[in-house]
């Protein structure tokens, strides 16, 4: 299954700072343990190490190199490449889009890598192919990316996220909330079969709000580090380059800590992304909704804790 691009776009979005796609409300399905009523009396959210949630393939990684980027000669490899090109598709006819690859194939190393001193050959070639486009971005980062990969400050910030991507299934926290308010199968699944309860959170000016993603549900992922990081800077030189004018996928990074397999696509999950083991401040509690198999005694211990904290108490329907 192809991932969602409308997600995907939601992810880029929330990656640039915009907090309009942020549904208003999210919600949180729990069981009535021991940090039931500290969870709302301290008004915090736990952020439990990604090893520990429900999938399995959740946040794992590879680390080799494959096709996108020779180290050794410091020059980016075919699949880099079509990445980049792909820029120039929505401009052009798909019989030019692929005469357009054709042509900057053809100055490719036997190897698969950028001849880049003859990228300025075949400028002129490719803007004929697509005249909408800018075909000088296209060049620019054909040529210009396997530099600026070796500065110095872009290469500290590689070694960071191979760093954090080798150790996210330890390190990285994930608290998971979801779109839906009141799902039989999110209170079969985490409210210990509807005899928990529902955590209501108002998202309006949450102060964390730049921890929060939405998941994209996808079965095939790209978990090789390597290429996530190229990807995700190529799409910011193209933003960068083209002032803001392309509207480029940076989220291949990102993504790799945002996936889940699409068996979990009724979660409609958002999640909030930090240190494992840390808590949180909470959004503001809307409302509690109780579970239609909650005890008599949970029931009235909640609603007498909702009175005490102004918090509006309702009950699930399902």
């Amino acid at each position: 299954m192809v991932a969602d691009d409308k997600v995907i776009e939601i992810v880029n979005k929330r990656m640039r700072g915009n907090k309009d796609c942020i549904p208003r409300f999210l919600y949180k399905y729990r069981p009535f343990d021991k940090f039931a009523y500290e969870m709302l009396a301290d008004n915090y959210l736990y952020l439990c190490p990604a090893e520990n949630l429900d999938d399995p393939s959740e946040c794992r990684t590879t680390l080799t190199v494959e096709d996108f980027y020779n180290i050794a000669t410091n020059q980016l490899k075919v699949n880099c490449v079509d990445a980049i090109l792909e820029f120039i598709k929505r401009y052009t006819a798909e019989a030019n889009f692929h005469l357009a690859k054709s042509i900057v194939y053809s100055i490719l190393t036997p190897n698969g890598e950028v001849r880049k001193h003859f990228l300025l050959d075949i400028e002129s070639e490719l803007q004929m192919l697509a005249p909408e486009a800018d075909t000088a971005l296209l060049i620019n980062l054909l040529a210009f990316i396997p530099d600026a990969i070796k500065d110095p400050n872009i290469a500290s910030k590689f070694g960071d996220y191979i760093g954090l991507a080798i150790d996210a299934r330890q390190y990285m926290g994930i608290c998971s909330l979801s779109e839906l308010a009141d799902s039989a199968q999110m209170w079969e699944k985490y409210a210990n079969d509807a005899s928990g309860y529902c955590v209501e959170y108002d998202m309006t000016d949450y102060q964390e709000v730049d921890l929060l993603y939405p998941v994209v549900y996808q079965d095939e992922r790209n978990i090789n580090i390597i290429n996530n990081i190229v990807l995700s800077y190529v799409g910011e030189m193209i933003l960068k380059l083209s002032c803001g004018k392309v509207d480029a996928d940076c989220s291949s990074y990102a993504r790799m800590f945002l996936t889940k397999n699409t068996e979990w696509t009724y979660q409609k999950e958002w999640r909030l992304l930090g240190d494992a083991n840390q808590k949180i401040q909470a959004p503001k509690i809307s409302a509690v909704c109780l579970g239609r198999n909650v005890s008599q005694e949970h029931k009235q211990e909640m609603i007498r804790f909702c009175n005490e904290h102004n918090i509006v108490i309702k009950e699930n329907k399902f």
